[in-house]
């Protein structure tokens, strides 16, 4: 469907905008157990709507995202989560089920407090990595960011101008959103969260969609129109 890249592209921050269509939601992603992350829990329901829209405009779509082979895809979230986190002496494998498992040895209960947190710590840099994996098979560029306890992921259309489909996730603590900014109509909208979260549920990610909100901003440029000039990035005041 796509390749999965290699690094991920910081992107210049330029002004404000508002074109195109963009929904804000409220979400619901598990925590990740402090030693092991499993996939075994129930996954909530996704959205009927969501589903169906997904079946009507992109059957094979679908049939793909069904037979993807997801244990290659979890591994390489995991490599890249190793590579930014302190594993504390760790060592984490992912198994044959797609759980995180965290494997090591201690003498004391300071010890095993320690590698508690520290099997903590990867595992929710995981489940963001498998979030950013999640938007490079859509055909996205992916920074993730971690500060203050919050967790950012930020993802642009690949080869793409200003205004391009723009995603956001950012969760701390219990607390987690879901942007998406600059589609072209509602209906593109509703199919690209579809295919978010059908991807990241075979991918273990348990998303619940709460409460919603879609907005229209100003009409997408396009080649009969004299544009503005807007620098490609997102201001920081613009939430993303």
């Amino acid at each position: 469907m796509s390749r999965l890249l290699d690094n991920y592209i910081t992107r210049r921050t330029g002004m404000p905008c508002n074109i195109g269509y963009k929904s804000y939601a409220t979400i619901k992603i598990p925590a990740p157990e402090p030693q092991t992350f499993t996939n075994n829990a129930m996954a909530p329901d996704i959205d009927a709507d969501l589903l169906e829209k997904l079946g009507q405009e992109d059957t094979q779509f679908l049939e793909w995202a069904q037979e993807l082979n997801t244990k290659p895809l979890l591994e390489e979230a995991l490599k890249r989560a190793l590579a930014k986190v302190n594993t504390g002496g760790l060592v984490f494998i992912v198994s044959y089920a797609g759980e995180l498992e965290a494997k090591g040895s201690f003498t004391s209960a300071t010890e095993k407090n320690r590698l508690s947190a520290a099997a903590a710590e990867v595992s929710a840099r995981w489940q963001f990595e498998i979030l950013g994996i999640v938007a490079e098979l859509l055909n996205y560029t992916v920074r993730i960011t971690h500060k203050g306890g919050e967790f950012i992921l930020e993802a642009e259309e690949e080869d793409k101008t200003h205004p391009c489909d723009y995603i956001k996730v950012s969760k701390k603590g219990g607390d987690a959103t879901i942007v998406f900014e600059h589609f072209k109509s509602r209906d593109a909208l509703k199919l690209e969260t579809a295919k978010v979260l059908v991807l990241a549920h075979k991918l273990g990610i348990k998303i619940a969609l709460g409460k919603s909100e879609v907005t229209e901003g100003d009409p997408l440029p396009n080649e009969n129109r004299l544009r503005h000039r807007h620098d490609h990035g997102h201001s920081p005041d613009h939430s993303h």
